[in-house]
């Protein structure tokens, strides 16, 4: 059995995405299971295809100012792209799962659910989360 990376991904800023999605890519690439469960904002973001649409929030300004030229300069990857193309490689090995509470919240509407591969609770994703490693985005 291949070692389990469980994300809960409940930032929706461009830099707490690009953490999220560069640890799936990443674990993916190592052969690891990857399950990413989306909450709120970044759930709305993901079945609308927007992540890399995020604001960048971080509240140093320089930092900010870099990280920013290194987003329209391509050296940043586009996120949308980067999470699918990890989705892609990853096969069945990435589960990506919606938060029923935000999606009764957001009133998102069945066939924009249709990019998760499950719906399901907190209670079900932190048994799922019990043998693998535990990151929160």
């Amino acid at each position: 059995m291949s070692p389990r990376l469980c994300v809960y991904a409940k930032g929706d800023t461009y830099e707490q995405i690009h953490t999220m999605v560069g640890l799936v890519s990443t674990a993916v690439s190592m052969g690891w299971e990857a399950h990413v469960y989306l909450t709120y904002g970044v759930l709305w973001r993901y079945v609308h295809e927007e992540m890399a649409e995020a604001e960048v929030t971080i509240s140093t300004p320089i930092v900010r100012e870099k990280y920013i030229k290194g987003i329209d300069a391509g050296r940043i990857p586009d996120l949308d792209e980067l999470f699918e193309e990890a989705r892609e490689l990853g096969g069945d090995k990435v589960r990506v799962y919606g938060c029923t509470t935000s999606v009764k919240l957001l009133h998102l509407p069945p066939e924009k659910l249709e990019m998760c591969d499950a719906l399901m609770g907190h209670a079900s994703f932190l048994k799922l989360a019990a043998d693998g490693k535990l990151v929160v985005t």
